[in-house]
């Protein structure tokens, strides 16, 4: 076989050499090493994101408070994903309020969340996981508080589902924007799971001590208050 007749046979890699010159060809074996390197970080990555989603999961399930186990989830949310601020939000359709928080540009812990309009509203009436990448540019976002959390350029919002309802979001807050993209968004949505098993175990578990406390004092369990999971 000639020199030509090997520099024209397809490489096993997918790269082509045909008649390219030394300098180009090794450019190209170069690029494809990096691509290569760029593909196995990137499955690193993910394998880490797992397993610390897996982690957070046993943590939350031997956590006896609620706000301990929502604490555990926003900061991982906030490690996870690279997000300067993170928070959980409960309530109902008319009310929501900051249960949760991790970073400086999460809204404060009692902070009330308007669902009647924004990202934040859409999300509890669709009930699917919202992005925004660009809070400037996006008709969908209230300016004024994305200033009020220290200039907040881009967000990902996951709704809390119990009952196909949304009883509270997740989510993450980044000062720059397109912070976030599909793979944030599918680990944001895993803690989000995490996040509503949290709070159906608490309402099962506090509803049997309602019962419980009823039963040893006469009060009637509708009277005792619970948070609004």
């Amino acid at each position: 076989m000639s020199q030509r007749d090997f520099n024209d046979v397809p490489r096993s890699d997918g790269v082509f050499t045909g008649s390219l010159d030394q300098e180009t060809f090794r450019a190209l074996l170069f690029s494809s090493f990096l691509h290569q390197q760029s593909q196995l970080r990137a499955s690193q990555r993910e394998g880490e994101r797992l397993a610390a989603i897996a982690a957070t999961r046993r943590a939350v399930a031997e956590a006896t408070d609620l706000r301990a186990a929502l604490n555990l989830i926003v900061q991982r949310a906030l490690d996870t994903t690279g997000a300067t601020g993170a928070a959980i939000a409960i309530g109902s359709l008319g009310e929501m309020t900051c249960w949760a928080m991790s970073g400086p540009t999460a809204p404060p812990l009692g902070a009330y969340l308007p669902v009647d309009s924004g990202l934040s509203g859409e999300c509890v009436r669709t009930r699917r996981s919202l992005r925004c990448d660009d809070t400037e540019s996006d008709p969908r976002v209230n300016r004024e508080a994305c200033a009020r959390l220290g200039g907040v350029g881009s967000m990902l919002l996951v709704p809390l589902l119990r009952r196909n309802n949304a009883r509270g979001i997740l989510e993450v807050f980044s000062t720059r924007p397109h912070a976030f993209d599909d793979s944030d968004e599918q680990v944001l949505e895993l803690l989000a799971v995490i996040a509503s098993m949290a709070l159906a175990d608490f309402a099962e578990n506090e509803a049997t001590a309602r019962v419980a406390r009823s039963a040893a004092t006469g009060v009637r369990p509708a009277s005792i208050p619970v948070p609004p999971v």
